[in-house]
């Protein structure tokens, strides 16, 4: 007979229970089973699953059978299987109590179609929508995959076409509890217009990358990636290796007051017939201060270095949103550049609103140069001018206008929507 949840079997404590089946020297009969935590399949289809009935003889070995059978079925998380005796006195007769914690779709019985349900039901679909200043506008699709590589992990396949054609597969999980607590890694290939040299960049990467909380608000990362690149012309195969540190602030939102944001890293980069190993420091510091009402003055410092000349597609570049407004993205390229800004925040409407609506002033400054030249000898750009923004949890928009102090007027706009 099966029985499903009934009551509770009379079961000898511990250390009452008979010293030969505790020594598990006879063998013991099934005379009851009782499956439990199963919700989707069948109490009758996990019995057959697990190979045992009524009446069967079992040992310490038969019931470990049983429990890797139901694992091996791949339709359970957890499987346990546990032995009472129904009397204190009769040894040889035991009620085995199958508790089972199942896996999504689990009642689909075919293991290919369950695993595709599966999938599909952790699956989510976010369309991909961005102007990229310099190269375009930028559309497509990202996919992903929640608990597909294990608890708490994400998998996601991008493909974007327009200015940055590009297909990704990307992936992240958590380690809790060991040196590092996530891991992640991924692979790609794409194309896009350089705007400064205006040749067509192709690059195929893989990379793999390490995280671990520092205390303090501090993240401490490491990583490594290989690149085939294909530079007009030109090709190389690249090997990066990257140390750095990043502190997010208190503020996560997408408006920060009275806060403060740091990156630092360093990167190794070595490329396929290089005389020497190139190091690449950078750093980005940003601060934002509540000056009265809802006004915030942000400012920013950005450094990026190289110990030696960088090829072409390497290099850094000047102008832009990034860094230089007033000045066209790719205005110049360099293997060094410094550029600092400043910002007066005005935002428009209630501070509990969702999202940040509002203008800014701001004052840009940046240089690029070659890794063999003084920074003192360099003559920075200058941007200055005013723009709108909006910030919301479904994406941002800005438009800045800018002036670069040599007689141009430049607009800059960047947006980005279900990323």
């Amino acid at each position: 007979m099966i029985l499903l949840a009934a009551g509770a079997a009379a079961t000898a404590p511990a250390s009452g229970q008979p010293a030969a089946a505790a020594a598990g020297a006879p063998a013991e009969t099934v005379i009851e089973l009782r499956v439990h935590g199963n919700h989707t399949v069948a109490a009758a289809e996990v019995l057959a699953l697990a190979g045992v009935a009524v009446g069967d003889v079992v040992d310490a070995a038969a019931l470990d059978a049983v429990r890797r059978r139901l694992a091996d079925s791949g339709r359970f998380e957890a499987v346990e299987v546990r032995k009472r005796y129904r009397s204190l006195t009769v040894t040889d007769r035991i009620a085995l109590v199958i508790v089972v914690r199942e896996r999504p779709r689990a009642s689909i019985r075919n293991p290919v179609v369950r695993s595709l349900a599966r999938l599909a039901g952790q699956s989510m679909f976010l369309p991909v929508l961005r102007h990229d200043e310099g190269y375009g506008v930028v559309y497509g699709v990202r996919v992903g995959f929640v608990d597909a590589a294990g608890r708490g992990s994400r998998v996601s396949v991008p493909a974007t076409w327009g200015g940055d054609k590009r297909a990704a597969v990307e992936v992240e999980r958590p380690l809790p509890g060991g040196v590092v607590d996530r891991v992640s890694g991924g692979v790609s290939r794409g194309r896009r217009t350089h705007p400064h040299f205006a040749v067509e960049d192709r690059r195929t990467r893989a990379w793999i990358g390490v995280e671990r909380e520092l205390g303090h608000g501090f993240r401490g990362h490491a990583g490594a990636a290989w690149e085939d690149v294909t530079f007009g012309e030109r090709g190389d195969r690249l090997t990066r290796h990257s140390l750095g540190v990043r502190y997010a602030g208190d503020d996560a939102g997408g408006f920060p007051r009275d806060d403060v944001r740091l990156h630092a890293a360093i990167e190794r980069i070595a490329g396929r017939g290089w005389a020497v190993a190139v190091l690449r420091p950078r750093i980005d510091v940003q601060a934002f201060r509540g000056v009265g009402g809802q006004a915030v003055v942000a400012a920013r410092a950005r450094f990026e270095g190289a110990t030696a000349a960088l090829p072409p597609f390497e290099r850094s570049l000047l102008g832009g949103a990034g860094n230089l407004r007033g000045w066209p993205v790719g205005a110049q390229a360099g293997d060094r550049l410094a550029a600092a800004s400043v910002e007066l925040r005005l935002p428009v409407g209630s501070p509990l609103a969702l999202g940040r609506t509002g203008v800014r002033l701001f004052y840009d400054t940046a240089a690029v140069w070659g890794a063999a030249e003084s920074l003192r000898r360099q003559r920075f750009g200058k941007g200055a001018g005013a723009g709108v923004f909006l910030t919301a949890p479904f994406g941002s928009l800005h438009v800045d206008v800018g002036h670069d102090f040599r007689g141009a007027v430049r607009v800059h706009a960047g947006a980005g929507f279900g990323l």
